[in-house]
């Protein structure tokens, strides 16, 4: 039931940064393409570019066209119905503020994303809110309206802020009552930042691993070197331990199940979801490129081998 991938599949560009020439190959013809070369190894990811626009239902279409039957996306809602100011390289003023979403906001990205749902590939909507993003009662209000926006969709949302677990019986009947899953992460913890068991909350078992860069967690010099960290087998090994108890004491509640790494950085998030694949038992479908063996030689015995050393 648990389907494992990245947060991201485009990453252009050379390491450290991008993924051309560490994950995807570094000489590739004009028609290669990065989704349907992502969807040999991998049966879902996460669609984060929707945070930033609502997507036409062409893109939503052209996903659909790239990958196999069975694959499953999880889309992240557009901001507006998250943050109260805007995010992105386009925002030109840190302190512009979204107008309050409307109905025609919904039927925007709702139109974007039908050809996910029509197909049978739309996973689930993740909701995530910042982490300054408090229980207090207008955010209640405000989670309440976007969640019932989309009522008829699986749904997921990310609280990050400490005072959403501090009311963890509030929180959960709140998601619960809306038909959304808490979803659990894993990233550095300081004072403000929210505390999860390792139990799922609602019927969509959503696990986000971002990376342990505490150091250049806030206001890094560029965003990827917050998600410059590699997780260690051992740190798999226990994530593996977790996913495997949460599976079993679940199995007859939960409906689904996804694992997304966020830690891009070097193609980090690919070997870790190699490795996590491994230990969960689930068959990694593709050998990588040998770039990638190379660069995380951990891999190297987890992977298939090249097709000539098969035939001995």
């Amino acid at each position: 039931m648990l389907r494992i991938g990245t947060a991201g599949y485009s990453y252009p560009g050379p390491p450290p940064k991008g993924w051309f020439g560490i994950f995807y190959p570094e000489a590739r013809g004009k028609r290669f393409d990065e989704l349907g070369y992502y969807a040999q190894f991998f049966d879902t990811v996460e669609i984060n570019t929707t945070f930033y626009r609502p997507p036409s239902p062409d893109m939503a279409r052209g996903w659909v066209r790239k990958t196999p039957e069975g694959f499953e996306f999880s889309v992240k809602v557009w901001q507006k119905f998250t943050h109260g100011r805007k995010i992105g390289e386009r925002v030109e003023d840190a302190g512009e503020r979204w107008e309050p979403p409307g109905k025609e906001d919904v039927e925007l990205f709702r139109k974007g994303i039908e050809p996910l749902w029509e197909s049978k590939k739309l996973g689930v909507l993740l909701f995530q809110y910042p982490p300054a993003f408090r229980c207090a009662e207008e955010n209640v209000e405000r989670l309440r309206w976007s969640l019932e926006a989309f009522g008829e969709y699986p749904k997921v949302v990310e609280l990050r802020h400490r005072s959403w677990s501090d009311r963890m019986e509030e929180t959960r009947d709140l998601l619960v009552g809306l038909g959304a899953s808490w979803v659990l992460i894993d990233e550095p913890k300081f004072a403000s930042s929210v505390r999860q068991e390792r139990e799922p909350v609602g019927e969509i078992l959503y696990f986000r691993a971002h990376g342990r860069n505490a150091a250049n967690w806030w206001n890094p010099p560029e965003t990827w070197m917050r998600y410059d960290y590699l997780y260690s087998r051992e740190e798999i090994q226990e994530f593996a331990r977790k996913l495997k108890s949460i599976t079993a004491k679940n199995s007859g509640r939960l409906k689904k199940g996804y694992v997304f790494f966020n830690n891009h950085a070097r193609g980090q998030a690919v070997v870790n979801a190699f490795m996590l694949s491994h230990e969960m038992g689930i068959p990694i479908k593709g050998r990588p490129s040998e770039s990638l063996i190379k660069n995380f030689p951990q891999i190297s015995a987890i992977v298939p081998k090249p097709a000539q050393e098969r035939l001995f």
